[in-house]
């Protein structure tokens, strides 16, 4: 992928998560139900891994920190993500850097790495069972 479709890429996504998460803290405040995206939990009934992000970002936003926990721990992630990356980019384009990119690249390699990547979806996998377990009551 070029740097500059990158930036494209990843601008406009981490704008349009920035305007998902303010929609979703609106409908969260006025206890509105928040639309239901997840294609996965709408045919099987069962959380994904990430279902709760959404609103484990809300609760971090509120500073509600134990319950955005309890949501979907990605939630830090999440707002990590869609919160410094549309400035780092933006930062990058002002100083004529390119060290989003650069990141990108190292990333990218990181995760070619089979050992890197297993950690990371064991990592994910350990969370979802556990996000099932709790959906069971058995926690």
């Amino acid at each position: 992928m070029t740097r500059k479709n990158l930036y494209f890429l990843a601008l406009f996504l981490g704008l349009a998560g920035q305007l998902w998460i303010a929609y979703s803290y609106i409908k969260l405040e006025k206890q509105e139900e928040a639309f239901n995206t997840c294609i996965f939990n709408r045919l099987t009934g069962l959380p994904c891994p990430s279902c709760g992000t959404i609103h484990s970002i809300v609760s971090i936003v509120h500073g509600n920190f134990r319950q955005a926990l309890a949501d979907n721990p990605l939630g830090f992630i999440g707002i990590l993500i869609v919160l410094i990356i549309p400035y780092w980019i933006l930062a990058d384009l002002a100083f004529g850097k390119e060290s989003f990119y650069k990141f990108f690249l190292l990333t990218d390699r990181l995760l070619k790495r089979q050992w890197v990547l297993a950690s990371v979806l064991s990592v994910i996998s350990l969370l979802w069972i556990v996000k099932l377990l709790i959906f069971f009551h058995c926690l």
